[in-house]
C-alpha cells in the first residue's frame, strides 16, 4: 500500500505483556497494519475498544484480572458488530474454536501457528 492508504487498525488483548509486545512488533513492521491500543483484562479492553473504535480486535481467551475473552468476545458482538474479533489463544482449537466461532469472532488462531499465519487471518 502507498503511504497514503489507510492502515488496519488493531487492538491487543492479553494478560502477558510480553505477547502483546511481541505482537506490537510484529504487526508494527507490516505498512498496512497499526496497533492502536492494548488491554490485559476484559473490563480494560471493553473500554478502549469502544473509545478507539479498531478494525480488528485480538483476544486471548484466558485474561487475568476480570473477565475472560470468551465473555468480552460477547460483549463486543453486541455493542461493536461491525469489529472484526480474531481469538489468539494457547487452547487447542478442537475444544474452542466452534465455541468462539458461534460466539461472533471472525477467527481462531493458536498460539503455536506462525507469525505469517496470524498475518493473513488479519487481512481477510
Amino acid at each position: 500500500p502507498t503511504s497514503s492508504a489507510r492502515k488496519t487498525k488493531v487492538f491487543v488483548v492479553d494478560d502477558h505483556p510480553i505477547v502483546r509486545r511481541g505482537l506490537q512488533l510484529i504487526l508494527g513492521m507490516e505498512a498496512d497494519l497499526q496497533v492502536c491500543g492494548e488491554a490485559q483484562s476484559g473490563p480494560e479492553a471493553f473500554r478502549k475498544i469502544v473509545e478507539l473504535q479498531p478494525d480488528v480486535a485480538i483476544i486471548d481467551l484466558t485474561l487475568q484480572g476480570g473477565g475472560s475473552g470468551l465473555e468480552l468476545l460477547k460483549q463486543l458482538h453486541a455493542e461493536c458488530p461491525r469489529l472484526k474479533v480474531l481469538v489468539f489463544s494457547m487452547h487447542d482449537e478442537l475444544y474452542y474454536a466452534e465455541r468462539v466461532l458461534r460466539s461472533g469472532a471472525h477467527g481462531y488462531l493458536t498460539k503455536e501457528e506462525g507469525t505469517e499465519r496470524a498475518l493473513e487471518a488479519l487481512r481477510v
